[in-house]
């Protein structure tokens, strides 16, 4: 009876830290902002990220007022089969300034690169980092409805 109790305490601890320790925690180095921004998939510049691998940066709405922390990347992924869209802040997390943020490298393969710390990241990947930054881009919600891009936070 003794071990059946004390086993059943351990099950029961360690279902406690797999609950505690799998919550969604992660904060990013880049603050949240809140903006809305839209676009025409059918208008230039924009017509563009309709093609797999093709992003854009993006620093201000039509209104003129700055979308993101320090701009928005918008586009497709090279494994998109067409209409899977993503969104990025252009900060750096390394340097986590709006004066800093990542500039595209026309390499068709989605690719952006800090001039500052010069990491790397895989806009492709989820904007994965390679070198100095171990921090992915922050993620922006990313919704289409006909030829019509939005990106919110």
């Amino acid at each position: 009876m003794r071990y059946c109790m004390r086993k059943f305490c351990i099950v029961i601890g360690m279902l406690w830290l797999c609950v505690v320790g799998c919550g969604d925690s992660y904060e990013s180095s880049i603050p949240s902002v809140t903006f809305n921004f839209s676009c025409s998939l059918a208008q230039s510049p924009y017509y563009v990220i309709k093609t797999p691998g093709q992003f854009l940066k993006v620093e201000k709405n039509v209104n003129g007022l700055p979308v993101g922390y320090a701009g928005l990347i918008i586009g497709q992924s090279v494994f998109s089969e067409g209409n899977d869209y993503v969104a990025y802040d252009a900060a750096c997390p390394v340097e986590a300034s709006r004066s800093v943020s990542v500039e595209l490298k026309e390499d068709g393969l989605g690719t952006a690169e800090c001039p500052k710390c010069h990491t790397q990241y895989n806009l492709s990947s989820g904007g994965f980092p390679t070198g100095e930054g171990t921090e992915y881009l922050r993620h922006y919600k990313v919704s289409v409805s006909g030829t019509t891009l939005q990106v919110r936070n």
